[in-house]
């Protein structure tokens, strides 16, 4: 029998008991982050790199996006082999090109992960329950919704180009990289408007960031959190006594 959900509410908290906590996730990608940028272990770096891309593929992103993001992280890791290669005359260039390629990737797919799984609210109750000043919830929210809500709308203006027939040939990059300058100007400028007619509603109808708020769905450190956060911890510490030795 399948269950039917007249609400968001009910999706989220179903979604909820098979999330873990963004906490945890923010820990996540941390461990991972400062694994790939103070190792260079070949064998660490390709498994941190495929286990970021497994968690991309969990939360459901796009293949081609995957893909594009992967041959453009290659060229650049590639400019930038060439670019060491010119100043440091390195010995081997093959195994520079491969730990550039890995951190590049392990760091761009363990960020887009934490993007796609973790939703704005989610990140707010979570910064709230450390205690951190309400004002600098609001703003670091803000900034995390402006590129998907950007990228959002670009994609919908983007679609009624193509219905229209306005869209460049593939060949024609210069009018692309002009449609993109022509797109994305007016869509910057309406989020900046809009995070100031936030603001000054917000101060107008007396917001008190001090005030306790009623929410909906709450965010909570469970047991799966903690085994986790306790693998995760174990794991880069025995992984960093093994470096060293």
């Amino acid at each position: 029998m399948e269950t039917v959900f007249f609400d968001d509410i009910g999706k989220n908290l179903l979604k909820q008991r098979f999330s873990f906590d963004p906490r945890t996730k923010s820990v996540v990608v941390l461990v991972v982050l400062t694994s790939v940028l103070y190792s260079s272990n070949n064998y660490l770096l390709g498994s941190l790199a495929i286990f970021s891309l497994f968690l991309v593929l969990l939360v459901r992103a796009r293949v081609r996006f995957i893909l594009l993001s992967i041959f453009f992280l290659s060229l650049f890791s590639l400019l930038a082999t060439l670019l060491a290669n010119i100043a440091l005359a390195v010995e081997n260039v093959y195994i520079l090109y491969a730990v550039i390629l890995c951190r590049f990737i392990s760091s761009y797919l363990i960020v887009s992960w934490f993007f796609y799984s973790v939703e704005p609210y989610e990140l707010a109750l979570s910064l709230e329950k450390l205690y951190i000043p309400a004002m600098l919830v609001w703003f670091i929210i803000t900034i995390y919704q402006f590129i998907p809500v950007t990228a959002k709308e670009a994609k919908e203006v983007n679609d009624i180009r193509k219905i229209k027939g306005l869209t460049a040939k593939s060949w024609q990059i210069r009018k692309q990289f002009y449609n993109l300058k022509k797109t994305l100007k007016p869509l910057i400028t309406g989020s900046i408007n809009r995070g100031i007619d936030l603001a000054e509603s917000m101060t107008i109808k007396g917001f008190i960031p001090k005030r306790r708020k009623n929410v909906y769905l709450d965010v909570r450190i469970r047991l799966i959190d903690i085994i986790t956060l306790l693998v995760l911890i174990s794991a880069f510490v025995l992984v960093i006594i093994y470096l060293k030795e």
